[in-house]
């Protein structure tokens, strides 16, 4: 072939149509580099608003599943206040199940399962079939008596 027929060369269609896929190839990368760059600076949308929150899960009947015998409130104990001379000769006020409140000695029986197994300076440890458990006194916003 002389050099001179190669410039005399028409390009056909078929060359044509890899110069158009690379055309729309590039619009699409630079269309879609454009979209992306908007949507990663555009401001955050607002928050929604607060809502209640959720109720507290219901252990019943996952106790019950063990064995454990549903909790109706009846037992339930709340300090009042502590009485502490010494170790030996101290007392807790506690109410059983939103009774009235009574005073209890070390080792005495709260309830019908539990005992008062130690007093501390601010909560109890109640001693319900083996089980410990410590009840502390609750918070105090403005104290109405006087402590010696």
């Amino acid at each position: 072939m002389k050099p001179l027929a190669l410039l005399r060369t028409v390009p056909s269609r078929v060359d044509l149509l890899p110069l158009v896929a690379t055309l729309v190839a590039g619009t699409a990368l630079v269309a879609v580099s454009i979209w992306a760059a908007r949507l990663l600076n555009a401001p955050d949308a607002p928050a929604p608003a607060r809502t209640a929150p959720p109720a507290p899960f219901d252990v019943t009947a996952s106790a019950q599943l063990f064995g454990a015998k549903p909790d109706d409130g009846r037992d339930a104990i709340q300090l009042l206040g502590v009485l502490a001379f010494d170790a030996r000769r101290a007392a807790a006020i506690v109410s059983v199940g939103g009774e009235a409140a009574r005073v209890v000695r070390i080792g005495s029986a709260i309830g019908e399962a539990a005992k008062l197994a130690e007093v501390r300076a601010r909560s109890i440890v109640v001693d319900r079939n083996g089980l410990q458990r410590e009840i502390a006194l609750p918070a105090v916003q403005k104290a109405n008596a006087f402590v010696r």
